[in-house]
């Protein structure tokens, strides 16, 4: 049922009023998110994994790893397209971020490549076999420390180098902390000193109503599920998968079913409130391969995995 024009918030409303105005009805935080940057969004879905209070140069961290892991997800895709291997040397003009492309595609892409980027890899691909055995650590070694070199200078290098080979837009220091400092005026986040340190963490108030619609749309997305039509859509959608055995069928066809299930169920949620307010709220990407979507969620894994934040 489509609220009232009485119900529906005004946009003219200054925004940090505007939201402090959606703590009586949780849904009016929908309207609201639209009205926040992609990289606003970003750090309070951050906020929202993490939870605890971190500092300004924690969040720079993980969400420039975020965006650097995205730039060479998105080199990757193109040199393959191109028909092209993937080197260390791709930029003669950016050797480092060329060197942390290729060590991000043998950790985490190269065994996976043709299912993940949906493209046929080259039939010779020239990989060091002494990388396959160090992938992580090769991967891990840009964003910790070495002995004359700083974390902190090894991710600007890359940034740097990034922005300047294909303009990938990685977000700055200075563009992550005005965003940070915006979204504490407005309310959104907050922060105290502790032993010399800005701790910034999200504002309970603003948390609970992110709580109360997350559980609502959760909430909404399993009662989906059990309608009747849902259910033959979904047992439709398994009937052609072929079984070595009768064994393996009892064992996967409950599981296939459950999967198709909750895809059809997110996918009627999708399209009912949209990519922004799906992912914020169920915090699950919308569309795998939209820049749009949120990065922080996209490369989750591939943060706890190869970094150490």
């Amino acid at each position: 049922m489509q609220a009232s024009k009485k119900e529906t918030p005004s946009t003219n409303i200054d925004r940090k009023m505007f939201s402090r105005s959606f703590l009586k009805r949780p849904s009016t935080l929908d309207v609201i998110l639209t009205f926040l940057s992609k990289l606003e969004r970003e750090i309070l879905v951050l906020f929202i994994v993490k939870r605890p209070k971190l500092t300004a140069k924690h969040i720079e961290r993980i969400v420039q790893s975020a965006y650097l892991f995205n730039a060479a997800d998105q080199v990757i895709k193109e040199e393959l397209k191109k028909g092209h291997k993937i080197s260390k040397l791709l930029f003669k003009d950016a050797p480092y971020f060329s060197e942390f492309v290729y060590s991000f595609y043998v950790a985490a892409r190269y065994l996976a490549e043709e299912t993940y980027y949906g493209t046929e890899p080259p039939k010779e691909v020239e990989i060091d076999e002494e990388d396959i055995g160090t992938n992580t650590e090769n991967l891990t070694k840009f964003f910790i420390a070495e002995e004359n070199t700083s974390a902190e200078a090894k991710r600007l290098r890359l940034i740097t180098e990034a922005n300047k080979v294909k303009n990938y837009m990685i977000p700055s220091n200075t563009k992550i902390n005005a965003i940070l400092s915006d979204l504490t005026t407005q309310g959104y986040i907050e922060y105290i000193k502790e032993r010399n340190k800005t701790l910034f963490f999200m504002n309970p108030d603003f948390f609970d109503v992110w709580l109360k619609r997350h559980e609502q749309i959760v909430e909404e997305l399993e009662q989906k599920k059990k309608e009747p039509t849902l259910k033959s859509e979904a047992e439709k959608d398994i009937q052609n998968y072929k079984f070595l055995s009768e064994a393996e069928a009892k064992k996967t066809i409950p599981k296939l079913y459950e999967s198709a299930l909750e895809d059809k169920a997110k996918w009627f949620i999708l399209k009912k409130y949209g990519p922004i307010v799906y992912e914020f709220f169920l915090l699950d990407t919308a569309y795998f391969d939209d820049k749009g979507s949120l990065l922080i969620l996209k490369y989750r894994d591939e943060i706890a995995t190869y970094t150490p934040y």
